[in-house]
């Protein structure tokens, strides 16, 4: 009989049966350092000193060394390896948290970059209501009708959303500056050849094309420039940049209809937009910075620049649900906002008011919507942006029927102008946060430019449409039919807001219901502890995920109505 070897083999069945202390030791190292890749990398790491971390790693590589001589030269190399790859890991703060939006700082400043940008830009664009009332009244060009002109308000529009994706195509390759640049010289041009313009197809290409180019290449770098300085306060820093656009309609409405009752045309009117807007622009792009810009590839690589092409339109992202939810949303919202706003003035005129009470009016819509955007973006931070879209757009569909249509005076429509104005902008406040809840960093572009460019071709005949739903044999009220498209508008909007809720809160409870334990698997073996579960709490979270969950009419309705911040 071998002793020695049956003593080898007890020995070696003792010290599998029972770890020694050194083993579990680096047992414990090895599980804290476990890394997996399923779908992605997951971490498991123990947040433990650096110094102890060192020292176990010591421990682990040096424990063996005096038994292995004949390795030693490499085994100390491949230690004094792994000892600096964890040295460096360290000292580099390889467990830092990520670098997160900081909620302020320099972003209140680009903040009101954007701000100015809108006022000069949709801010401006929203004063044009004055132009197309003095081209109607007086026939300022021959031959033009008031479908033409209409096209003119169209154009600026449908540009302007349209061409947002290419704009930010042109910041991928340039920058951010270089197209906003271009763009300050287009307003510029655009509004200053629109004052010299005699003949229509000459006002089309400059206040038409020209402008509506130019608040696509301002504003489309700008607006995508706060979601990189803010998080949790987004829907807030959007909400108060979108100022602009009702501050600047306001301001530009006031002055051009007091420009044109002074001079008597459009020509100076247009000539201080031009020199406004430009200053005002030129300002804000000097002042505006990307927090965490890309590299610039310029026009020096053709096959980066057919990579930046695809990556923002990508149609990839038109095949998920929720971001084509959010983008029809987004149309029907847009084409009842300027289905109103410009048919406010026409509307009162046609009640019997002066011009100049009608101007009022847009004036107080204007103002209104300069307080309610920053409220509309808090309230979204407050109770959930979803929640607070849905309600906004239910109280924008009851006031185009129940309000909008029974005006009759100027003191009514005052006060509708106001109540209206504070929350008509809930589109344009909240596509952009939607967008960016809803898709991954990678796809926000390409989303947010499928988001403004869906509707262009719709918004390009938007006041077309309202001008040919006007009944001139209902000398009460030519208007009607369109009030009531525009109210459908916004009904249609609200549904497809609804049905997008219950896809976030179907989802939300699927994760929810995933991380319960399910009491049938846990303790399906054991009947005592399956009783004193039976009605815990968790069982019962459980259980109301998985019947809410449950696919039926009933429960889609329930899902949509859900109480919850979403």
């Amino acid at each position: 009989m071998n002793l020695s070897a049956h003593s080898s083999n007890e020995a070696t069945v003792g010290l599998t049966a029972v770890p020694q202390p050194e083993e579990m030791e680096r047992d414990e190292v090895r599980r804290s350092t476990e890394v997996t890749d399923e779908g992605g990398s997951s971490f498991k790491h123990k947040f433990e000193s650096g110094s102890n971390m060192l020292q176990r790693f010591k421990r682990e590589i040096f424990d063996d060394g005096t038994k292995e001589q004949s390795s030693t030269d490499d085994s100390s190399q491949q230690s004094s390896a792994s000892l600096q790859t964890v040295n460096e890991n360290l000292t580099e703060g390889s467990l830092e948290a990520p670098d997160n939006p900081p909620d302020g700082g320099y972003g209140w400043v680009c903040c009101l970059c954007v701000t100015l940008i809108m006022f000069s830009t949709w801010g401006a664009n929203s004063g044009f209501g004055v132009f197309l009332a003095y081209y109607f009244n007086n026939g300022v060009f021959e031959g033009a009708s008031k479908y033409d002109y209409a096209l003119v308000a169209g154009m600026t529009v449908a540009f302007g959303q349209g061409l947002a994706p290419f704009a930010m195509f042109l910041t991928r390759i340039l920058g951010c500056k270089p197209p906003m640049y271009t763009g300050v010289v287009m307003l510029f041009c655009g509004f200053l050849l629109a004052s010299f313009a005699k003949k229509l197809w000459q006002l089309y290409l400059t206040q038409g094309v020209l402008v509506g180019v130019s608040i696509a290449l301002l504003y489309a770098p700008a607006t995508t420039v706060i979601p990189g300085w803010f998080l949790k306060k987004r829907s807030l820093a959007i909400g108060m940049s979108l100022i602009g656009t009702g501050a600047g309609g306001v301001t530009y409405s006031v002055s051009v209809n007091k420009l044109i009752q002074d001079s008597g045309d459009q020509t100076w009117a247009l000539r201080m937009m031009a020199i406004s807007c430009t200053i005002t622009c030129i300002v804000a792009t000097v002042l505006i910075k990307p927090r965490n810009p890309p590299k610039p590839t310029y026009f020096n690589s053709w096959s980066e620049v057919i990579r930046e092409f695809k990556l923002i339109f990508s149609t990839r992202v038109a095949r998920i649900y929720s971001v084509d939810l959010v983008a029809v949303w987004f149309v029907f919202a847009l084409f009842g906002y300027n289905l109103m706003v410009f048919t406010l003035s026409p509307y009162a005129v046609a009640k019997g008011l002066s011009a100049h009470q009608a101007s009022i009016l847009t004036t107080c819509l204007n103002a209104a919507q300069t307080v309610g955007r920053p409220i509309m973006g808090y309230l979204g931070d407050r109770f959930g942006r979803i929640n607070t879209t849905a309600l906004l757009t239910t109280v924008l569909s009851t006031f185009m029927f129940a309000f909008w249509i029974p005006c009759h005076n100027f003191i009514q429509l005052l006060m509708f102008s106001i109540c209206i104005g504070s929350c008509v902008g809930v589109g344009n406040v909240m596509s952009t946060v939607l967008v960016a809840d809803v898709v991954s960093p990678a796809d926000f572009l390409p989303a947010w430019g499928l988001v403004n460019s869906l509707g262009a071709p719709f918004l390009l005949e938007c006041e077309i449409i309202a001008q040919a739903l006007t009944d001139t044999k209902n000398p009460s009220n030519p208007y009607l039919h369109t009030q009531i498209f525009a109210g459908l508008c916004f009904v249609c909007a609200l549904v497809l807001m609804l049905v997008y809720r219950e896809l976030r809160v179907r989802n939300c409870l699927q994760e929810q219901l995933e991380s319960l334990p399910n009491p049938r698997m846990q303790y399906s073996t054991d009947q005592e502890q399956q009783k004193n579960y039976k009605n815990s709490a968790s069982e019962k979270e459980y259980f109301e995920c998985a019947e809410i969950l449950t696919a039926n009419p009933i429960n889609f309705f329930r899902r949509m109505f859900y109480p919850t911040k979403i």
